[in-house]
This record gives C-alpha cells, sequence and structure tokens, in this order.
C-alpha cells in the first residue's frame, strides 16, 4: 500500500507541473543550394528595426477568437517578442533572395547614402486558428546614390489555415516569404513590385 501511495502522489505531481512550452520560428530552414533565390549586385542595404501593432508584440503567440477576443498563447512562443523576430526573419529572407545580409549590425555605414535603407511597419499580424492568417506592411525603400528616391508601398497579405498552432506558423512563414520577396524585387528592380499598392517620390 505505501509503495502504491508513493507511485499515485509521483503521477499526481506530474500531471499538475506546467506542460512544455514550444518554441516557433517565421523562418524556415534554408539549405545551401537554395541560398541565392535571387543573386543581384544591388550594393549594401539595411533594415530598420521592424514595428508591429503593441498587442501582438509579445514572444506568446497572440490569436483572436470568432468572438472578438484575444488570447495570448503562454506555451506557444516565437524566439523572440514578435517585432525583433519578424526583423530576423526578414533578414534571413533577404540574405536568401538577395545573396548578401543587410548591414544593420555594422557600425558604419547604415547612414550612408551608398547604403539602401528599408523600413518595414507591420499593422496587422493576424492569427485567427483554424481560418487564417494576415500581414498588412506598409514598407518603404531609400535607395542609395544621391537622387533620393524613395518607394513607400502596402501589401496585404493572408494565407488560409487549418485547425493547430503549426499550421498558423506555417502560413505566416508564407506571408513572411512573400513580403520578403516583394522588398527584393524592389530593390533588384528599383521599381514597385507585383502584389503591391506603391507610390515614388520620383
Amino acid at each position: 500500500m505505501k509503495r502504491f501511495l508513493i507511485v499515485f502522489v509521483a503521477l499526481v505531481l506530474t500531471g499538475c507541473g506546467s506542460p512544455a512550452a514550444y518554441n516557433y520560428t517565421l523562418s524556415p530552414p534554408v539549405s545551401l543550394e537554395s541560398s541565392a533565390l535571387t543573386p543581384a549586385n544591388i550594393g549594401p542595404y539595411s533594415l530598420a528595426d521592424v514595428t508591429v501593432p503593441a498587442e501582438a508584440d509579445h514572444a506568446s503567440l497572440v490569436v483572436q477568437q470568432s468572438d472578438g477576443r484575444v488570447l495570448m498563447l503562454s506555451n506557444d512562443l516565437w524566439t523572440a517578442p514578435l517585432s525583433a523576430h519578424l526583423q530576423t526573419a526578414l533578414s534571413l529572407e533577404l540574405t536568401a533572395r538577395l545573396g548578401m545580409p543587410p548591414v544593420q549590425n555594422l557600425v558604419s555605414g547604415v547612414r550612408d547614402e551608398h547604403v539602401a535603407r528599408i523600413q518595414v511597419d507591420v499593422q496587422r499580424f493576424d492569427l485567427v486558428p483554424g481560418q487564417f492568417v494576415a500581414i498588412y506592411a506598409q514598407w518603404r525603400v531609400r535607395f542609395a546614390g544621391a537622387t533620393g528616391k524613395v518607394l513607400t508601398c502596402f501589401t496585404k497579405l493572408q494565407q488560409p489555415v487549418g485547425v493547430g498552432v503549426a499550421a498558423l506558423v506555417t502560413g505566416q512563414q508564407k506571408n513572411t516569404q512573400k513580403l520578403s520577396a516583394q522588398i527584393a524585387q524592389s530593390l533588384v528592380q528599383r521599381a514597385s513590385p507585383a502584389d503591391a499598392q506603391c507610390t515614388t517620390n520620383s
């Protein structure tokens, strides 16, 4: 009987423990063979801090329910607060597409007129379980050179998703990849990319 009680207490304590936390990333693995999706000689570029809505800027995934409530998933986490994690994800995607990383980690050159500058302001980052995920982002590219050409664009991206947290993450990975593809296209072509609403000052 004593042995039975010890085993029972151990099982109860195990059951009362906190559930394991799961960490997710917006950056799926990239092989060396596919690391230069669109090799381009565009010169150096920088990526400023990415801004996201305050209510979504947490390490925890924040999901929206059909009744209007917002739920923070305490055991389903990004690898960093969303704004920092999204900047890292976009940086990695741009590196893969352009063949070179942004220079934001370098002390010099970020404000040099020979460095193209990218700013991204995410206005919506929606996770709706079993329905869709969406990113609405306004972004700007100030091209290198003395002309001072600036391209300002608005991108709306949405993916249908199935049930489960992994489906939400996969959907936002696709949105992040599409956003980075538009930014990369603008840097290469020095013009408005497809599937984005853009204006230019020149």
